[in-house]
């Protein structure tokens, strides 16, 4: 069953996400920059072995049984080459970032990195970065 405050948070945070996408193009001064960065590896397809490409996404909300997905300027769309196990705990990501948006049938990326490595986090590490 769906709870009405949760169907009404999900609309609303998928209005703000479109709107949001218009007007917020992501930070000139990340372009081009190498940058390790934690957050939750997300397949784009149902597949968990040898991932090459995933969404970089920060810890989702908890309180709806289908959360919204994060805004354009929370997620990074990654290139892996090498491949990785995806699972559910969190990720360290190294890598070069673009300001490049990359709109998948999952969510919109004003980011694109190109990954170098990726190594599990752990997570009070991650919380103490953000």
């Amino acid at each position: 069953m769906t709870q009405p405050k949760c169907t009404q948070q999900a609309a609303s945070a998928r209005l703000l996400s479109r709107q949001y996408e218009k007007c917020a193009p992501g930070s000139a001064d990340l372009d081009g920059t190498t940058v390790r960065i934690a957050g939750y590896a997300h397949p784009l397809e149902f597949q968990f072995k040898d991932v090459k490409e995933f969404l970089l996404i920060p810890p989702l909300r908890q309180d709806c049984t289908h959360p919204p997905p994060p805004l354009p300027d929370q997620v990074i769309s990654v290139q892996f080459p090498d491949g990785m196990d995806v699972n559910a705990d969190p990720v360290w990501v190294t890598g070069v970032l673009r300001r490049e948006r990359a709109k998948t049938h999952l969510a919109t990326a004003n980011y694109t990195l190109q990954a170098t490595s990726v190594t599990q986090a752990t997570i009070p590490e991650v919380s103490l970065t953000n």
